[in-house]
């Protein structure tokens, strides 16, 4: 999970596919992303050929994959090159803000971007438009990457809104399609090698001297347990005292209070990320009041806040039973990585992994609208319950 403190007006960033990129761009993601920084040389594919034919055939097809690795965009676009089919996908604006010229390959490739926390219809009328083209699109309806491959995190309603539109929109004939998408990656027993030294090097980056003869999982527990109280300590002045996932539930919550008392919060926000975002989007619009810009002091208070709603979803992301429910391989790595990303920015990717993906039973939405099983206005909650239901079942199935 990517640090969001920052003050930048936001520009959309549409799709400009450009076919002689196309080439230089898959050859990319194959040998360099992949191969080398994500790990993943070979790829388990199943289910595609039913998307193949519904493009075919000219349907609107919107895919919904989980979404726990950074390496599940490139492994989708793969697909895409290897099944003939011309993916777009929806990504987070801070995506394009890190260099011009990853705005430039990311549009390039199909690849256009979304304000997350604030009402970007730019990027909702590209995907309508898009979805009514015949394109193939590809949204993540979590929203965020958490790093537990086994569990689903709530999904959001926006994938099941556009798609619900654009199925509005179809010509006689044609059906809206929605794809979910099962991902799963596995690391390879050597992986096991590396905790050891991984965890000297996490250890010593919050001050600690490495522990190398503990038990993996105690040291995981308790490096976790020691970043928790520096973060309790950090926000109230004392580490909290319980349960692990009442204290991480606790710090989650205390942190989402106190800047909701600031800026207001979203009675329709039930949810930690939905908070988030309506937090994030009331700072930014008041950091951005070019009429009124804050002074100096003021401009600080709302970058602080900036962190403490960060801070919020770090807490929310972690689940403390997961590790403690099925300590396995898998799962001792997935936390790993996650600790490496909160602590050191970026996870390791020091094995190869494999990974295998499962397009699931579509939900053929303009004809579950025609039969009144879901309303055209309304109907997204529905429809995102029921795909949070089938996608939960696809990712513990694989």
């Amino acid at each position: 999970m990517r640090r969001l403190r920052n003050d930048l007006p936001y520009t959309f960033r549409p799709p400009q596919p450009r076919r002689w990129f196309a080439p230089v761009g898959h050859f990319l993601n194959r040998k360099v992303y992949l191969a080398r920084k994500y790990r993943v040389p070979k790829l388990e594919v199943e289910g595609f050929e039913r998307v193949r034919a519904a493009v075919d055939r000219g349907d609107s097809v919107l895919l919904a994959p989980n979404h726990a690795d950074h390496a599940d965009p490139h492994v989708m676009l793969e697909i895409g090159r290897r099944e003939d089919l011309a993916l777009h996908f929806m990504a987070a604006r801070e995506v394009f803000e890190t260099s011009p010229t990853a705005a430039f390959s990311l549009q390039s490739m199909g690849v256009f971007s979304i304000d997350r926390d604030g009402p970007d219809l730019s990027s909702i009328k590209t995907a309508i438009r898009l979805l009514g083209e015949g394109t193939p699109l590809v949204i993540y309806p979590e929203g965020e990457i958490y790093h537990h491959h086994e569990r689903l995190d709530p999904l959001l309603e926006g994938v099941a809104s556009i798609l619900i539109k654009a199925a509005a929109r179809l010509a006689e004939g044609r059906e809206a399609l929605l794809v979910p998408v099962g991902m799963r990656f596995r690391h390879v027993p050597e992986v096991e090698a590396t905790f050891v030294g991984r965890l000297d090097a996490l250890e010593e980056r919050i001050g600690w001297t490495p522990r190398p003869s503990m038990a993996v999982r105690e040291r995981i527990l308790r490096l976790g347990t020691g970043v928790l109280a520096l973060k309790e300590t950090e926000f109230f002045g004392e580490a909290g005292h319980g349960v692990l996932q009442q204290r991480l539930e606790n710090l989650c919550e205390r942190l989402l209070s106190e800047v909701e008392e600031r800026h207001g919060g979203d009675p329709r926000a039930a949810t930690a990320p939905e908070r988030v975002r309506a937090a994030r989007y009331r700072i930014r619009r008041r950091l951005l009041d070019e009429k009124n810009p804050p002074a100096a002091c003021d401009r600080q208070q709302l970058l602080d806040d900036l962190d403490r709603v960060f801070t919020a979803l770090q807490a929310h992301s972690y689940i403390g039973d997961y590790l403690l429910a099925e300590p396995s391989l898998d799962r001792h790595a997935e936390t790993i990585m996650k600790l490496e990303e909160d602590l050191f920015g970026m996870p390791r990717y020091p094995t190869t992994r494999t990974c295998r993906v499962v397009a699931g039973e579509p939900f053929r939405v303009r004809e579950m609208v025609a039969a009144a099983e879901l309303p055209e206005k309304g109907g997204a909650g529905e429809l995102t319950r029921r795909l949070e239901e089938r996608l939960g079942t696809l990712v513990q199935g694989i």
